[in-house]
């Protein structure tokens, strides 16, 4: 009998292969297209079956170990093991009623490494949610900044469009080489050529490391201080900009369309003279200093008739009009955007596909630019553990500039009763442009073209120019991405868990740019270098890296916390560059390329390799919330270096107290923040290029063949340059109501970091060793000192449906360069050339670098001759004699005072006289020359900062954002 009832038993036991059935009902009746899936022990689907009209299902299993999971849209989801073939009627219950849970949410850093709570991050770091930004028209993520991020300063490099802008984070931590932040997508660096000359950059190459479309984005952290950049080794001492994009999350699909129109223009805030005024001024300026009117007398060779108004001059009807140059090359420009994207997902697959195309005119006429960008993002969870992850951006970028060449600054310095077009004998203008052409006029009418206005010559009309001359840029990026993610371990908290990340992406990009500018619009003769110029240039680079990291985050008594994380990356990348520049091109209008015929005047091509690879370790602990402690060590190789040097290590070391959750601040009920950070790190920068390898090149022939002689000298002993950090933090925040709607928050911060072993180029050595410098020298140090202040106030005022939040920021940096070689300031300081109109740029110890060099002013000379006692119109005290100490004039032998001059014995020797800016004798030798040459005061501003202020009115809002520079 118990033989018997165990046969029965195992043949009742469910095996690989067997057929279950059942039927599904809600509370009244079957359900069908319901969803029965078998799952494995990682959440995996490994076999699937659908109910019926009668809500009837069946299907074979794979493992009898394994659940089956029954869901349906608006019924709560059942799981069940697999003890039986036949379940019967399964009833699912409705999902309309949801019992009362509590939700806490623990908002945690976005930046790349550990995911560490927000109230436990030790560094200097600030994040803001695009969110912020709605309602604010940009282009490029430099615009969303300006102003939010304290210590960021961003300049616009000049007024084209698509040229980007200067970016500095707590100050110049280089003096050659990239000086503006790493850029970041989604944990990858946005990277450049190898080997690319960022000190002598065009506009547009900056503009290409912020090639992210705003309406992707979903946070920017900025890195600030050491310890947040360690983790980026040698590429993080400039500071890091981190930018998160926006990814699919689960359900139905949305699909939103975004269309922002924007005007842009230029505010003249320089009131410039017109012609009548400008001539008149230009004649006094000639009169002045020696009381006399030769410029004016048609028979003298000093005659200028540009300004004399000499109406049988040939020329004169295009000189005798008030014009506003400024007014000419600008306009109202618009910039349509056009974004849509689909976003969605299920249980399994989430994804985001996105689009954005941009078109614009800018405020400078005849300039436009078009942009295409797209961005695929798809997460696909195989099961709890396992993830997989893509991502694939597309940028193309087309600009027709046309006027280039500081078209804003050149209207402002062009004379304005000169004409843009040509005038016929009656004073009205032709349909042709008029560009002043010293050669021609020289030769044509009754007069010849000033020397004295060679200046104005030079420079091109720049309504002409825009119309006539062409300069064309494209640029197209691919960038795809593969990233696997495998939890090992336990996926809950109250689990060990260790998770594995691998990454592989590439970066390809392809610039390709052309320009023409025909002869007649200079002031050259045909034969002349810069006569119909043409030129075209490509440079293509591709890279790959690729990323593999664990993290381990085990689970410790209550109170403890700890994550540590070990990640490896490798990278190399290749880039191909080729530049070719004709002149004396056929005047023909229609022809412009450099495949045409011409004079070959530059040829030029170029090629890159690099690779490298590093180590990052990175550990967290945290006690309660109250005491956390952050540790980073990076260790960077790069074939810059020989392999005797190729490694350099970068550790990090920061805390983090929050007052404000010790017991004793309990009854603290309005403070919702109060902590102190302390950090602690260094970050570096290396060099371009394989410096440490030996080249060669053709050298002088013998016996008829050509001989091969070294090129340069191997440098290996080259070291990073390193930036050592040390910063003191305060963050705080509090309730402006009882129920904390109403809130205040913001940090200060300050800092001090000074930079060692600063890359020099150019670094003069005997010429006995057969070379005259070293390419990259290692010398010299510099410090950065400041302070940063960040606040914000959410809801801070309120009155039913309104409400209005706050923001601003102020930040100050100092800078000063401690210790440099002199061969290295030799490099770096110019001689001064005694030219009109020059300064000096000069760097010099103790000083900021790029400070301001010169002589100091001290008003106008009043006179030529000197008095005791001013005789009006004639003499008196204020005239340009020598003085000693006191201020009291030297005189000669025979009591005449000893005039003051400027470069006294030198080729441009030049007495003052009445009219003159007076120069301060700084040694009170008799005459103004490089010893008076002075500091004069700082490049950089000494406060920076931002403030807006969003206002909220039901379903409408308003966006304000500022930003400002002063004290220079």
């Amino acid at each position: 009998m118990l033989l018997a009832c165990f046969c029965v038993q195992m043949s009742a036991q469910v095996k690989a292969g067997d057929i279950i059935s059942g039927q599904v009902w809600d509370d009244f009746d079957p359900l069908m297209m319901c969803n029965v899936v078998e799952i494995d022990h990682n959440n995996r689907i490994v076999a699937h079956g659908t109910t019926d009209i009668n809500g009837n299902f069946s299907f074979a299993i794979k493992n009898p170990k394994d659940k089956i999971r029954i869901s349906y849209i608006g019924c709560q989801t059942v799981e069940l093991p697999i003890n039986k073939k036949a379940f019967g009627k399964i009833v699912l219950k409705s999902n309309t009623v949801i019992q009362d849970v509590v939700v806490t949410a623990v908002r945690k850093s976005q930046s790349t490494g550990l995911a560490i709570p927000m109230d436990q991050i030790a560094t200097a770091s600030q994040s803001i949610d695009m969110k912020e930004f709605e309602g604010i028209a940009m282009t490029s993520v430099d615009e969303a900044l300006q102003g939010r991020i304290a210590g960021l300063d961003i300049v616009a490099n000049s007024g084209d469009l698509g040229a980007g802008t200067t970016i500095r984070l707590r100050g110049v931590s280089t003096i050659h080489g990239n000086q503006n932040p790493l850029v970041v997508v989604n944990g990858n660096p946005i990277t450049v050529d190898n080997g690319f000359d960022f000190e002598n950059a065009n506009d547009e190459r900056f503009a290409e490391l912020l090639q992210v479309n705003p309406d992707d984005i979903e946070s920017i952290t900025v890195l600030k201080d050491a310890a947040a950049q360690a983790i980026w080794g040698s590429r993080g001492s400039n500071g890091v900009i981190e930018i998160k994009t926006k990814r699919g999350v689960k359900g139905k699909t949305r699909v939103r369309y975004n269309y922002r129109l924007t005007g842009n223009w230029i505010y003249k805030r320089y009131k410039l003279l017109n012609g009548d005024d400008y001539t008149m001024y230009m004649k006094e300026a000639y009169f002045n200093p020696r009381q006399e009117s030769s410029f004016a007398d048609k028979s003298s060779s000093d005659f200028i008739p540009e300004i004399a108004y000499a109406p049988e001059w040939a020329e004169y009807n295009m000189y005798n009009d008030n014009t506003d140059w400024v007014d000419a090359v600008t306009q109202f420009g618009l910039l349509h955007s056009h974004s849509i994207n689909l976003s969605g997902g299920g249980e399994k697959a989430n994804f985001r596909v996105s689009g954005g195309y941009d078109t614009q005119s800018n405020y400078i006429i005849k300039q436009g630019m078009d942009r295409l960008t797209t961005n695929v993002a798809l997460d696909y969870n195989v099961s709890d553990r396992i993830r997989v992850s893509t991502n694939f951006d597309f940028n193309y970028t087309n600009r027709d500039l046309h006027n280039t060449g500081d078209a804003i600054g050149v209207a402002q310095r062009k004379m304005p009763n000169l004409s843009i077009y040509r005038e016929d004998a009656n004073g009205n203008d032709t349909s042709e442009f008029y560009t002043m052409n010293y050669w021609i006029t020289r030769q044509t009418g009754v007069y010849a073209a000033s020397t004295y206005l060679q200046d104005q010559y030079d420079m091109v009309n720049p309504v002409a120019k825009a119309y006539n001359s062409s300069q064309k840029t494209t640029q197209l990026i691919l960038r795809p991405e593969f990233i696997f993610r495998y939890d090992i371990l336990g996926t809950q908290p109250e689990q060990h868990q260790l998770r594995y990340e691998g990454q592989i992406r590439f970066d390809i990009s392809n610039d390709e740019s052309s320009s023409y500018v025909p002869g007649w619009l200079s002031s050259s003769t045909m034969f002349s270098d810069n006569y119909n110029t043409s030129s075209a240039s490509n440079s293509k680079s591709h890279s790959m890296s690729t990323r593999h990291m664990l993290t381990f985050t085990p689970h410790l008594k209550e109170g403890h916390s700890l994550m540590v994380m070990g990640r490896y990356d490798y990278g190399q990348g290749n880039s191909s560059n080729q530049s070719t520049g004709k002149r004396m091109m056929p005047t023909t209008a229609d022809i412009t390329s450099t495949l045409a015929g011409g004079v070959i005047s530059s040829f030029d091509s170029g090629a890159g390799h690099s690779k490298n690879q590093n180590l990052t370790f990175q550990a967290h602990y945290s006690y309660k919330g109250r005491y956390s402690v952050t540790g980073v060590l990076r260790g960077d190789c790069t074939t810059a270096f020989g392999p005797d040097r190729p490694w350099g290590f970068f550790p990090a070391l920061s805390g983090r107290w929050n007052i404000s959750k010790e017991p004793f601040m309990e009854k603290v009920k309005w403070l919702s923040m109060l902590s102190i950070r302390p950090s602690w790190g260094y970050s570096g920068n290396a060099p371009g290029g394989d410096l440490w390898r030996s080249k060669y090149t053709t050298g002088p022939s013998y016996m008829g063949a050509s001989s091969v002689i070294p090129n340069n000298i191997r440098l290996a002993g080259l070291r990073y340059e390193k930036k050592q950090s040390f910063q003191v933090g305060f963050d705080f925040g509090f309730y402006l109501d009882e129920k904390h709607t109403k809130t205040i928050d913001g940090n200060v911060d300050i800092y001090t970091s000074k930079v060692t072993d600063l890359l020099q180029n150019g670094y003069g050595i005997p010429t006995s060793s057969g070379y005259t410098s070293l390419s990259t020298y290692n010398d010299g140090s510099l410090r950065n000192e400041g302070w940063e202040f960040n606040i914000n106030a959410n809801r801070f005022i309120k009155f039913g449906d309104f409400s209005v939040d706050f923001n601003m920021s102020f930040a100050n940096n100092r800078n000063r360069i401690l210790s440099m070689d002199a061969t290295c300031l030799d490099g770096l300081n110019d001689e001064f050339n005694y030219e009109n109109k020059q300064y000096l740029s000069r760097v010099q110890l103790n000083n900021p670098l790029n400070s301001i060099y010169g002589f100091r002013y001290k008003g106008v000379y009043a006179y030529s001759e000197y008095s005791d006692e001013e005789v009006e119109g004639l003499s008196g005290p204020n005239s340009p004699v020598v003085r000693n100490e006191k201020g009291e004039p030297i005189f000669d032998s025979t009591g005449a005072p000893k005039m003051m001059y400027f470069n006294y014995g030198g080729a441009s020797q030049y007495a003052f006289v009445g009219g003159d800016a007076i120069y301060e004798d700084i040694n009170h030798d008799g005459q103004i020359n490089e010893l008076d040459i002075v500091y004069l005061g700082s490049s950089l501003p000494k406060i920076t900062g931002g403030f807006g202020t969003r206002f909220h009115y039901k379903g409408w809002e308003l966006n304000l954002q500022f930003n400002f520079r002063t004290g220079f």
